[in-house]
């Protein structure tokens, strides 16, 4: 089968999503992107990722990079990969998968509590604990929902977490990885997200992009 045909099985399984790249299917959600990688394992298999890309970022070409993601696991909880010959044949198993893990925020409205809850459920199983590398964009990620929001008690639940979780992390290995202090690396984002109208902006800014602007949209309540 050939791939852009697989492609097309799964915009119409979840028909808010639409095309950004030949292996991609996003929708733009506020301020973020949301949506489905399909990521070739091999010349003959794909697996299925889950993607939140930030629309808050300066980028000089287009947002590529996700702030959070997460691959598709078979009702036995291993990695599901799929033949391009047998797509037709485990489509339907496939999609009742992703339906069960993903199918709360690829609708046309979602809430901020759950996409929480899906981040904090694949994070505590599947990333290292108190591993700064993949935890700096998930709070990134978290305080930049929580800050659009404008609910105050959120913004202070995700800054405990914050400053609980970084008393784990290594001053030096945290030093050595992103060239700043623990310390600085907060105040930066705490600042970052701050300022409603630099935020907003650069979120209009890539909202304004000729790709992002085609996709279709989905509410955050």
């Amino acid at each position: 089968m050939e791939f852009k045909n697989i492609v097309n099985d799964w915009q119409k399984q979840y028909p808010i999503l639409s095309p950004y790249t030949p292996s991609t299917l996003y929708a733009k959600a506020d301020i973020i992107l949301i949506g489905l990688r399909l990521d070739k394992v091999m010349s003959d298999t794909y697996r299925l990722i889950l993607e939140i890309l930030p629309l808050w970022v300066q980028e000089k070409r287009k947002i590529s990079i996700p702030v959070f993601f997460v691959e598709l696991f078979d009702k036995d909880g291993r990695q599901f990969f799929i033949k391009y010959q047998l797509h037709k044949y485990l489509f339907k198993a496939a999609a009742e998968c992703a339906n069960q893990q993903f199918g709360l925020i690829l609708r046309e409205s979602i809430r901020v509590n759950d996409i929480f809850r899906l981040i904090d459920s694949f994070s505590s199983t599947l990333r290292p604990k108190h591993n700064p590398i993949d935890w700096h964009r998930l709070f990134e990620l978290k305080l930049a929902l929580a800050f659009y929001s404008g609910e105050a008690n959120l913004i202070d639940t995700v800054k405990a977490e914050i400053e609980k979780e970084t008393k784990y992390w290594n001053e030096k290995e945290f030093n050595h990885l992103f060239m700043k202090s623990i310390k600085e690396w907060k105040s930066d984002l705490y600042q970052k997200m701050g300022n409603r109208e630099t935020f907003m902006k650069q979120v209009q800014l890539n909202l304004d992009n000729k790709k992002i602007s085609k996709l279709k949209q989905i509410q955050i309540l």
